[in-house]
């Protein structure tokens, strides 16, 4: 499933790759919405499965609990589970909050290019026209001001995650059932209890009047009741969901509780907008017109301690108040939503107060008398202190309520800082998890500085964390960097960053067998030396059982995301080479024979020979197969390894032969590929020649049939004595790797000694082989052995001075073939007696012997 959502990501990304920056940023179908999406199914499905299991997802969870909380009882596994679903539901919701305040990033750049006094204007407190709503008024603040936009947008974001822990109270008709049914029965019954009861203040109040909102309740089946419709109708307006508690409290037959709420609906009539033209305007006026006054009393109430708490918070929350919200939050999004909420609504407040509309209420206007037990107050005797007062710094000389950004951004850091040291209900821990962390600096803007911090920690987190997380984490941080980059925004993260995300991405996909369709894509985000750097790397990877049509394909992934193939292909033999040729033999023990053709290989070895491959693959690469090739041939070479340098060659197709004529190839590398075409030529002959030779044991006998065979033989080994015998000449009479290197760098001296090397092991192997083939060939074939007898003088000529290879630094085998020529002349004088120098002086002559 985890696969799957990287392939969702990348699909979301290659269907964005013609969007426009308006695409980019719809709410539902743009690039950060298909992420969420993505998240959010992810977080489905393994809430169904744990479901299914009997896990915990079932029970729910409080918008209290938070990740790494056990919920209902769930340990280990299960309590696992619910910390996955956790973080992907956070992700999710992280990704709608990009969406939303960048939706807002290019709107708010254009109203700041375009309309500089519109916000002075705003500030100064004037208004469109003399008879603009409150709504209209709120609306135009908004528009005005970024800061305040943005708020509103993070408030918004909030309560559409905490309406999803709205709590469930039935709709009970009747309003307090229990206690009606009570007094009913009281006065049926005529029971004696007194009419009336004592308050806490020793009063007499009447029983009866129980049934009043503001009386105590006596009953506790209603207060329990109560106590929870007000719990749900304060996350209903928590939530943003004004219209659903109004019908709630309808529905529960309290339409004066109803009424209470409804003064939170901002004041308007026809007429007054400024959309004369709307054509869904009411045709009353609606709303609030006294709703400084209404927020007055809310506040009034939110800080009354006899009021049960959540009917405290409800009012609190409708009014801005933050202590009554606070005492009944209990996760970092609750307390960030009070804390959000509260500055929201205290700047509203400042910005219609300043504005003197026709419908302003002044601190000392005196409202009548609306109950003969209240009597006339003035609105400054109901308005409490400024609840965000301790968060404000201390020399700050901006009030609560400013709509500058910066101003904000200022507070909105103290908030967090706030929120980070809130130990009540582990908020401080929750502050601290991943995905809130982003969300912060996504809230203060300040993305880019927190990319460059996970930039410079991503080597401890991959030491340090879960394997699962950090993969978890380093998607979302790549993503990001890709969602901002797509956005072309104006401070987009540094390329050092991005790169360093992205490459530790590509690292993680590589860890995990990810498609290379993936890998080649995700790569090629990195600047082009990192991306060739990403995408080889992952190629060097690939299992040495990868078949030639996959290895294949993989390197076409390379151009299919406007990678250089050829870069690509150079770069993985390059990362190969580095790492494998260290791990070779430097050169061959004297005491080690060479290693028979058929020997098997080992798995480094195999690897080198099959990085080979990757250069095969494009024409333009066709250079590259002979320069690495001859490398190759060198390296084992030296180290006595013809089984692993023969297949080295076998690797190097036809089509890259071609560039022998190209100008392009040094004319030094043309000649040693050459070289080593015709050393294995013959040594390949050599040991065609053995395979005939070791069939000799068949042929011997005196009856016809084995007479037959034995002439074959002799035909057979005679052809294939011979065109070995031409063939190891051939080398041993073309100074044979006597290639004239420039001696520019360390790698030219190292080839230069290589070459040296490798021409001392192998001329004097030749000279052996060719000796013994045609000294044991002689057996069958007379004439040979008087070519063996004249092969020193091959040896010997000052031509080719092939006796010089003979001596290195690990002795002198000049000394070792001069004993095999004496026995084989030992040998002659056994079959031609004293004619045997007569026989060689008639041999045929080798040729360039003197």
């Amino acid at each position: 499933m985890y696969d799957r959502v990287r392939q969702d990501f990348a699909d979301a990304l290659l269907g964005s790759r013609e969007s426009d920056r308006s695409q980019l940023l719809d709410l539902k179908t743009g690039l950060a919405a298909w992420f969420s999406a993505s998240c959010q199914g992810r977080a489905d499905s393994a809430k169904a499965e744990q479901e299914v299991r009997g896990g915990v997802g079932s029970l729910g969870r409080d918008e209290g609990a938070h990740e790494g909380e056990e919920v209902g009882g769930a340990t280990g596994g299960e309590a696992l589970d619910q910390e996955d679903i956790d973080a992907w539901n956070r992700e999710a919701r992280t990704w709608q909050l990009i969406a939303r305040l960048y939706q807002h990033v290019p709107l708010l750049s254009d109203r700041l290019s375009r309309q500089p006094a519109a916000e002075l204007e705003a500030s100064q407190g004037s208004s469109s026209h003399p008879y603009e709503t409150p709504l209209s008024s709120v609306q135009r603040l908004l528009a005005q001001s970024p800061g305040l936009a943005e708020l509103e947008l993070v408030r918004t974001w909030l309560s559409e995650y905490l309406g999803e822990y709205v709590s469930v109270v039935e709709v009970r008709k009747g309003y307090r059932p229990y206690t009606r049914n009570k007094i009913r029965s009281e006065k049926r019954t005529g029971s004696n209890k007194p009419a009336s009861r004592l308050n806490e203040d020793k009063i007499k109040i009447p029983r009866t009047q129980s049934l009043d909102p503001d009386a105590p309740q006596e009953v506790r089946e209603d207060a329990t009741y109560e106590k929870a419709l007000t719990r749900a109708l304060f996350e209903y307006v928590r939530a943003g969901r004004l219209l659903e508690a109004l019908d709630l409290t309808r529905q529960a037959d309290q339409p004066w509780r109803a009424a209470s709420l409804r003064g939170a609906i901002l004041h308007w009539r026809p007429g007054c907008g400024d959309d004369e033209e709307a054509l869904d305007e009411p045709e009353e006026a609606t709303g609030n017109r006294n709703r400084l006054l209404w927020k007055a009393i809310c506040r009034t109430l939110a800080s009354k301690s006899g009021i049960e708490e959540h009917e405290r918070a409800l009012y609190g929350a409708l009014s801005g108040d933050l202590q009554s919200v606070l005492a009944v939050s209990s996760s970092w999004e609750a307390h960030l939503w009070a804390y959000v909420n509260a500055r929201l609504e205290a700047a509203v407040d400042k910005g219609l107060n300043a504005r003197a509309g026709w419908w302003s209420q002044g601190a000392t206007d005196t409202f009548p008398e609306a109950c003969g037990q209240v009597g006339a107050v003035k609105l400054n005797e109901l308005v409490v202190p400024d609840a965000l007062a301790i968060i404000r710094r201390a020399n700050t000389t901006e009030t609560i309520g400013s709509a500058d950004k910066g101003e904000i951004n200022r507070e909105l850091k103290q908030i967090f800082e706030v929120l980070a040291q809130t130990e009540s209900h582990g908020v401080h821990e929750q502050a601290n998890n991943p995905y809130a962390v982003v969300q912060r600096a996504v809230i203060l803007d300040n993305v880019n500085e927190f990319l460059m911090h996970v930039e410079q920690r991503l080597l401890d987190m991959r030491e340090t964390a879960d394997p699962r997380i950090y993969a978890r984490l380093v998607r979302f941080f790549a993503h990001l960097v890709l969602f901002l980059r797509r956005l072309q925004v104006d401070k987009p993260p540094s390329d050092v960053v991005a790169n360093s995300i992205l490459r530790a991405y590509v690292e993680v996909l590589e860890v995990d067998g990810a498609k290379d369709s993936l890998v080649a894509m995700y790569a090629s985000a990195l600047e082009p030396e990192s991306a060739t750097q990403s995408y080889a790397h992952f190629l060097k990877l690939m299992p040495i059982t990868a078949t030639e049509e996959e290895r294949r394909a993989a390197l076409a992934r390379a151009s299919e995301n406007d990678l250089d193939v050829a870069a690509v292909a150079r770069m993985t033999v390059a990362m190969i080479f580095d790492e494998l040729i260290p791990m070779m033999p430097s050169g061959l023990d004297p005491e080690q024979p060479l290693l028979p053709l058929e020997a098997p290989l080992s798995e480094e070895e195999i690897c080198l020979i099959r990085a080979i491959d990757w250069l095969t693959y494009d024409e333009s690469t066709s250079e590259d197969v002979i320069l690495q090739s001859n490398l190759l041939l060198r390296l084992f070479l030296v180290s006595g390894k013809v089984n692993a340098a023969r297949q080295v060659l076998e690797h190097v197709p036809e089509h890259a032969l071609f560039v022998l004529d190209d100008a392009q190839v040094a004319e030094d590398e043309k000649t040693e590929h050459l070289h080593w075409k015709t050393f294995f030529e013959a040594y390949e002959a050599h040991v065609q020649f053995s395979e005939v030779w070791n069939k000799r044991t068949t042929t011997m006998g005196s009856d016809h049939a084995r007479q037959t065979s034995r002439h074959a033989f002799v035909q057979a080994l005679r052809e294939i004595v011979e065109m070995a015998q031409e063939k190891m000449e051939e080398v041993l009479q073309m100074d044979w790797l006597k290639i004239q290197v420039v001696l520019v760098d360390v790698q030219a001296e190292r080839r230069a000694l290589e070459l040296t090397r490798i021409r001392k092991i192998y001329i004097p192997e030749l000279i052996f082989r060719l000796h013994f083939m045609l000294l044991d060939s002689s057996e069958f074939i007379p004439g040979n052995l008087a070519i063996a007898l004249n092969l020193p003088n091959l040896v010997a000529d000052e031509k080719h001075k092939l006796y010089l290879d003979f001596i290195s630094l690990h002795g002198n085998s000049l000394k070792q073939y001069l004993a095999f020529v004496r026995q084989a002349h030992l040998e002659s004088f056994d079959r031609l007696g004293t004619d045997s120098f007569k026989a060689a002086a008639s041999a045929p002559t080798l040729l360039g012997a003197s």
